[in-house]
């Protein structure tokens, strides 16, 4: 069936895992996390200066209408969070059902729409990886999502309005989902986070940011660490 002709629900959170964020931490750098070589589920301080936050202070700055936001491979909520500080409604996109992010976001206020699906440039269906790229061919997978088959969406499809501001980290298909995004971009003209991973021989993982310049978006903040290969790049509409 074509996956369009579906009615995608928002994702149901348990109970059991809402009631585990605390009030306390909402205004914090605190999260909910999965720590490599740790059991189990761990709380971790990120700081101020963790690259979620430097990019929800660099783009919120270009934003003079904070109602709607999107973020689009949202894994455990880190950049949702502080995207609730603003914004009236945030909807998030992952493939993975994550339970940190009912644990590090307040689901009670009905301010944050969850989606279990992947974003891209038109309907279809493909297997997953399990990795944040859906397609990832290397590294460890993680078994509960791995190999079996996702929907995927154009942003469009959901006909979301007032959309602000749009956060994309998907490690790969980010191009394929400002493609799909194209009515919904060029109507509301959103701030745009995007990031770009840069191989080996120097080539990016994608050309996103090329087909966002020429959608007449401007590169406002480029953020990266020295000698990594990632850089978040925070991209608004010529003036």
């Amino acid at each position: 069936m074509d996956p369009l002709l579906r009615k995608l629900r928002p994702t149901p959170f348990k109970l059991v895992y809402k009631k585990k964020f605390h009030p306390l931490y909402q205004n914090t750098h605190t999260f909910h996390c999965a720590v490599k070589m740790m059991k189990g589920i761990q709380m971790v301080d990120y700081k101020e200066n963790n690259v979620h936050h430097v990019l929800y202070k660099q783009a919120i700055k270009h934003v003079n209408h904070k109602v709607n936001a999107v973020d689009v491979g949202c894994r455990d909520g880190e950049f949702t969070r502080y995207l609730t500080w603003n914004f009236d409604h945030v909807y998030c996109f992952d493939y993975r059902k994550r339970i940190q992010f009912a644990m590090n976001i307040d689901l009670s206020k009905n301010q944050v729409t969850h989606y279990t699906c992947a974003l891209g440039k038109e309907a279809s269906n493909e297997p997953a990886s399990g990795r944040g790229n859906l397609r990832a061919t290397k590294g460890n997978q993680d078994k509960r999502y791995a190999r079996k088959s996702v929907n995927i969406y154009p942003l469009d499809h959901f006909q979301l309005q007032n959309i602000n501001l749009i956060k994309i980290d998907v490690d790969g298909m980010d191009e394929e989902v400002i493609k799909g995004a194209l009515d919904t971009i060029k109507k509301f003209m959103p701030v745009i986070i995007i990031e770009e991973i840069v191989a080996d021989n120097g080539e990016p993982n994608h050309d996103g940011i090329n087909f966002l310049k020429s959608l007449d978006y401007d590169i406002a903040y480029l953020h990266q660490k020295p000698n990594s290969i990632h850089k978040d790049y925070v991209l608004i509409p010529k003036k």
